[in-house]
């Protein structure tokens, strides 16, 4: 299922261009020069996102915790902010990746104190232009890979271990799942422990119970978590077959349920009505203003005999509202999600 957690620092390593990328880089040999290092610091600058429109202000923080290991982090517009999870760098060109979307890459070329670049999104690319300002602040979240049977997780986990904060199990579908990585580095800014688990349509009561049950053991496992607040984050289809297995007979222990555009048919309504009444602290989010939307947020919401169902009519799927300047999220998120987490007594 899941593979244990690491504790230390994140599998971000200096990568050579010419060798296989993901897998660290070797001590050079006798014969062999080591490549240069990536010059690590502070750099400001701004981001060109839509042609006539503001530039955006992003910095980039290049870190050299330990010895041979290296780190990066761009942060800017709250949709664009992450850290990556491959640091290439070699001949002055610096190539990163972003964990869960691997369509969005920055790939950036060193010109003295400058890098000069762009950010790829997926199809679309924008012109970056940073300058060194000092040294590197200091780290705000680690971002692991947990391998998998089908497909990588992911573990977004707050770099200060010294004070427990929630965990968190996120399980997209196929429509969420561009979004969920970015998700994943906001409530991660916030202090929450993410594990974002492949995306995918489908989903049944008995296979969610069982990785349910992986994950949490998983984050139990992962230094600064609150072990009694491990919550649980379901879309789609997946949200419904995650509330069946939560209120099976010996179902896994969640402390909160998130469900995220759930269709809430009529096969789940029990199992919601079930939750409901075991008090476990239940969210409903939904993105859209279509019927469809609207029908399935009321049904849930009628389950639930809770206002605790919200709807941004706005936003799409992923709870973001595109723009000319890029995605950003829908008017009061993530706060909203944050504030309403429950609180350990």
């Amino acid at each position: 299922m899941l593979a244990a957690a690491q504790r230390g620092p994140g599998r971000l390593v200096l990568l050579a261009l010419a060798g296989a990328l993901g897998l660290p880089a070797c001590q050079p040999g006798t014969d062999r020069a080591a490549p240069a290092p990536p010059p690590v610091g502070h750099y400001a600058g701004t981001v060109q996102l839509a042609a006539g429109q503001p530039a955006q202000p992003v910095a980039l923080e290049l870190r050299h915790p330990a010895p041979g290991h290296y780190t990066a982090e761009l942060t800017g517009p709250p949709a664009l902010s992450f850290v990556a999870d491959t640091v290439a760098f070699q001949g002055g060109a610096l190539r990163l990746v972003r964990p869960g979307r691997p369509g969005e890459t920055l790939a950036l070329t060193l010109d003295g104190n400058f890098w000069r670049g762009t950010l790829r999104l997926d199809s679309a690319q924008a012109p970056v232009l940073l300058v060194r300002r000092g040294p590197p602040t200091p780290t705000v979240y680690r971002v692991e890979e947990v391998p998998q049977a089908q497909g990588s997780a992911w573990l977004f986990a707050p770099a200060d271990v010294r004070t427990a904060g929630p965990g968190l199990a996120l399980l997209p579908d196929a429509a969420t799942g561009p979004a969920a990585a970015i998700w994943a580095d906001a409530l991660a800014r916030y202090g929450l422990t993410v594990l974002l688990l492949p995306a995918t349509d489908s989903a049944s009561p008995a296979p969610t119970g069982a990785l349910l049950a992986a994950a949490r053991r998983l984050l139990r496992n992962t230094a600064g978590v609150d072990t009694a607040n491990l919550g649980t984050w379901a879309t789609g289809s997946r949200a419904d077959a995650t509330a069946l297995a939560l209120a099976a007979p010996g179902g896994p222990r969640t402390a909160f349920f998130i469900v995220q555009n759930a269709p809430a048919a009529a096969a789940s309504r029990d199992a919601y009505r079930a939750l409901a009444r075991q008090k476990l602290p239940m969210l409903g989010l939904y993105g859209g203003g279509g019927t469809s939307a609207a029908a399935a947020a009321a049904g849930l919401r009628g389950a639930l005999r809770s206002p605790a169902v919200r709807t941004y009519r706005a936003a799409g799927p992923g709870l973001l509202v595109p723009g000319p300047g890029g995605a950003t999220f829908a008017p009061g998120l993530p706060d909203a999600v944050v504030q309403w987490l429950p609180r350990p007594q």
